[in-house]
């Protein structure tokens, strides 16, 4: 699971341009995360990235919100993708094209 985190932790610093590593850093991906309508907060933030140090163990939840804010459906999702089980396109679909 360790692994599968660092690479979705990679995919988040990807999406916004930086990497992640001070206490600052995690209000301000916070707040990323609040504009593209998915609330999760600084302090859930910083465990995951502990987590990745082997200290916490985040919630589903807030891996769902992660891989929602990477482009993937959920965790399960991005897990399946990085093991090849499915076809990142399916992820990445616009779901506006569905309201045309």
């Amino acid at each position: 699971m360790i692994h599968d985190l660092g690479s979705l932790k990679k995919a988040v610093e990807h999406k916004i341009g930086r990497t992640i590593t001070v206490t600052t850093d995690f209000e301000k991906l916070a707040y990323s995360f609040s504009k593209a309508q998915i609330k999760l907060s600084g302090k859930a933030l910083k465990h995951v990235w502990c987590y990745i140090k082997g200290k916490e163990k985040p919630s589903k939840e807030t891996l769902d919100k992660l891989a929602l804010f990477a482009g993937f459906q959920n965790w399960k999702d991005f897990q399946k993708t990085l093991h090849g089980e499915t076809y990142a396109e399916i992820n990445y679909e616009d779901v506006d094209e569905d309201k045309s």
